[in-house]
């Protein structure tokens, strides 16, 4: 199930990583919105993201960690997870 959410800039969006899972899966922000994705897991989870506009790599994020991302340019961001292939985040930047 997609839950998809949209925030302005001047709010910092929180996202969970649980059951190998982030929700929600997919975000609708404002350029500069800051993203804190949480490890609500019971397991060490890795967030990269490898686009051209954007790219990052979190190394492993242990239980409990949390990182933040600030999208500063638009375009649609896949975030995923090295460990877990099934866990798709989508930040689309307006």
């Amino acid at each position: 199930m997609v839950a998809s959410f949209a925030f302005a800039a001047d709010e910092v969006v929180v996202v969970s990583q649980r059951n190998r899972q982030f929700t929600p899966d997919h975000l609708i922000v404002a350029k500069g919105t800051v993203v804190r994705i949480n490890n609500d897991d019971t397991v060490t989870h890795h967030v990269y993201i490898d686009t051209p506009q954007m790219s990052y790599d979190s190394d492993e994020q242990p239980v409990g960690h949390s990182i933040s991302l600030t999208f500063d340019k638009s375009g649609t961001f896949p975030v995923r997870c090295a460990i877990h292939p099934t866990m798709h985040l989508d930040v689309t930047v307006k």
